[in-house]
């Protein structure tokens, strides 16, 4: 269908371009009778003045659509542009261009189109009627895109490798707004097409003999009785056309597609819970995904699915679910819920919302910014649901009162995934999806979450589906656990690398007196922290006590409220845009959400490739053909960088992101929760890989929750009651 409407509008605009030339009469010249019925060589009959209908249609959208385009470019353009400078200027300059645009808005745009068409020669006030009336409306929409786009991972890490203001707009803001602009501007032409139009009936336009389709309506409405099509044809030209891209903006602004079902003839055996059967999935290019898929659930059943990142287990679970993303599709099987099958469509959406709760893989990137988290929690159900919301948001550990009004945007990411996870439980589900529920989260907040799924457990109603890379977790709260690691690849155990950094090596960084705060709210206080070249620092502690902050500090994303900030002897300013160059490229972060910190409108080998460019001066040529070693470096496959973070697994993205990290050359490694969403496997590779550039003098400050990977370090700071203590790891120890 999408390839169908793609060939559509190439072929639609070349007949309303070149359609004169193929016109069988001049559409100036009388050729018969005024208002001729169809027949007798004329195909839609004549119009007022004898003309051939059918050759005036054919010429008379060229000039129409010329000038509905030129209005809707320079409506869009100035409405991305306004957007783009209100939205990441903000201050006086966000209040000027709105207060503008709310203007604009506010006077009637028939009023204003009047106006201008009697100040105006037509052709000008259709493109000055457009701007007036679809600018200020473009302006709100790519403005308020371009202020979640600013809190970006994506952006942060552009400004981390020292890009300028200008080139992240360029490359990485307008790409990702891509989408609502092209929208934005076919919207734009329909409303000036409707103008040009309005214009013409109302003789407001060009000369009577110049075929146009608006004033073939104001022509030929007086003799629709005795030829309608000389009416009927040019409002069905218009009516094409306007239909035509309003399609073409709607398929722009979708970023997901429904899944096609390939059902097999027998229907699902009978039970009372989850059924699916041989269930695959393939990519655009026909290569499988996911092969033979099979899987029961009974009522009061925890089945918990592992295996190694890009396994395809988060692609099962979305098919089951009628979720797959663009560019998959299902290719066989079957999927029965309590006997029936699992409808596609909309129907799918009913029963999702009926029976499905769901715990996405990244639950920062499903939490709206700019929601509350109490919004969030209810997710647009009834009000009344309020006290089980908090209960909810208590059950597992989470202070209700202090977050119910925090905007989503200031969670921590175990805060995060904690409100997502009292999201999915808040109407008690039949079904319960949860893809990788214990990333980023502390032990006390692990032991609450598995007391919600052992309370599901053998309640003799619910089924619950768990994917995790944690195998203790897994094996606490699955009744039957499905494996997907492909044979021979057995579960790899985390190892220290290092006895800790070589002897006499240097202080890299260091901290001194350290306060930090979420506007009121103080967050951690450091005395002194240091890292020496070579070293692997690891912090942990609950979910909201800072430690995130803490690295968002160090990489001069977060404002401190004191506190003296060194890199090798000398002061280092905290805010990111006061560093050098040199200081820039030394210090690295890599944070936990991999979803958000990789730009979706770009493949793997350009997000790899820029900093290459800009930190190490690389021609492109150069910078591409290194893309494939930081890739093996990371454990990927090099033919994914042809891919876009969409296309990928939570593994394989945050792979991505320390890989862009560390293609530029960091003295320092700033790593928050990197080997959460990796399985056992990949985390012991990436491991490895920091030892081995530990011992060329990286030093490597992580967050975790993880007890194994913080027992790798050579040390191990702790938050607790704001402060952060320091203690050597038992391996060291030893």
């Amino acid at each position: 269908m999408r390839r169908a409407l793609i060939a559509w509008t190439v072929v639609l605009p070349a007949v309303v371009i070149a359609g004169g030339a193929f016109a069988p009469y001049d559409p100036a010249s009388s050729v018969g009778a005024p208002w001729t019925p169809p027949g007798g060589g004329f195909w839609l009959g004549t119009d007022d003045a004898g003309r051939d209908v059918l050759s005036r249609v054919l010429a008379g959208g060229r000039a129409l659509t010329a000038v509905a385009s030129a209005a809707a470019l320079a409506a869009a353009l100035l409405g991305t542009a306004g957007g783009l400078a209100a939205g990441w200027a903000g201050g006086r300059i966000d209040r000027l261009l709105t207060g503008l645009a709310d203007l604009l808005l506010a006077v009637p745009f028939l009023l204003q189109a009047m106006v201008l068409a009697v100040a105006l020669p037509p052709s000008a006030a259709v493109v000055a009627g457009t701007v007036c009336g679809g600018a200020p409306l473009g302006l709100r929409v790519i403005r308020d895109l371009t202020r979640q786009a600013r809190d970006s991972g994506y952006v942060e890490a552009a400004r981390g490798r020292g890009e300028r203001t200008a080139a992240i707009l360029a490359r990485e803001v307008l790409p990702s707004l891509a989408g609502a602009a092209t929208a934005d501007l076919v919207m734009r032409f329909v409303l000036a097409l409707q103008l040009a139009a309005a214009f013409g009936m109302l003789g407001i336009g060009p000369e009577p003999s110049t075929p146009d389709w608006g004033l073939m309506l104001r022509e030929n409405l007086p003799g629709a009785r005795l030829n309608p099509m000389a009416a009927a044809a040019p409002a069905a030209a218009l009516g094409v056309v306007a239909v035509t891209a309003a399609l073409l903006a709607r398929t722009s602004r979708t970023t997901r597609r429904s899944v096609r079902h390939v059902v097999d003839a027998a229907p699902p055996p009978a039970g009372a819970g989850l059924s699916v059967d041989g269930l695959g999935v393939a990519d655009s290019t026909g290569r499988p995904v996911v092969t033979g898929f099979r899987l029961r659930a009974e009522p009061g059943e925890v089945v918990a699915i592992t295996g190694p990142s890009g396994g395809g287990k988060t692609t099962a679970l979305r098919a089951v679910l009628g979720l797959l993303g663009e560019g998959l599709h299902q290719t066989g099987g079957a999927v029965g819920w309590r006997g029936r099958p699992v409808p596609a469509g909309r129907a799918a959406r009913r029963w999702r919302r009926a029976h499905v709760g769901l715990v996405h893989q990244d639950p920062v990137a499903t939490l709206d910014p700019l929601m509350t988290v109490g919004a969030a929690v209810l997710d647009g159900r009834r009000r009344g649901l309020r006290p089980a919301a908090r209960a909810t948001l208590t059950r597992l550990g989470l202070d209700a009162e202090r977050l119910w009004s925090r905007r989503a945007n200031r969670l921590s990411g175990g805060q995060a995934q904690r409100v997502a996870l009292a999201r999915a439980l808040l109407t008690d589900p039949a079904l319960l999806v949860l893809d990788e529920p214990t990333s980023g989260l502390d032990p006390a907040a692990l032991a609450l979450v598995t007391d919600v799924l052992e309370r599901r457990r053998g309640d003799g109603r619910s089924v619950t589906l768990v994917v995790s890379h944690d195998r203790d977790f897994v094996a606490r709260v699955a009744d039957r656990i499905i494996d997907l690691t492909p044979p021979g690849a057995g579960p790899a155990a985390l190892h220290k690398a290092s006895a800790g950094p070589p002897s006499g090596a240097g202080e890299v960084l260091a901290v001194t007196g350290l306060g930090l705060a979420h506007g009121p709210t103080a967050l951690l206080d450091v005395g002194r922290l240091s890292l020496r070249h070579g070293e692997f620092v690891a912090v942990t502690g609950p979910s909201g006590s800072g430690k995130s902050t803490l690295l968002r500090a160090l990489a001069g994303l977060h404002a401190p409220e004191r506190g003296r900030l060194s890199l090798r002897g000398r002061t280092l300013p905290w805010p990111l845009e006061r560093r050098g160059p040199e200081d820039v490229r030394a210090v690295q972060f890599v944070g936990q959400d991999p979803l958000g910190a990789l730009n979706p409108a770009h493949r793997v080998a350009t997000i790899v490739a820029r900093p290459l460019r800009l930190t190490a001066g690389t021609t492109r040529a150069e910078a591409r053909g290194r893309v494939p070693e930081l890739l093996r470096a990371v454990g990927l496959d090099p033919a994914l960088a042809a891919r876009r973070p969409g296309e990928l697994s939570g593994g394989q993205r945050q792979r991505v992101a320390l890989a862009r990290a560390l293609a530029a050359g960091p003295s320092v490694l700033l790593a928050d929760e990197i080997t959460a969403a990796l399985d056992a496997a990949s985390a012991a590779a990436v491991l490895r890989l920091l030892a081995e550039l530990r011992a060329g003098g990286l030093a490597v400050l992580l967050v975790t929750h993880d007890r194994a990977v913080a027992a790798c370090a050579d040390r191990v700071l702790h938050v607790n009651d704001r402060q952060l203590l320091g203690t050597e790891s038992s391996s060291r120890a030893q």
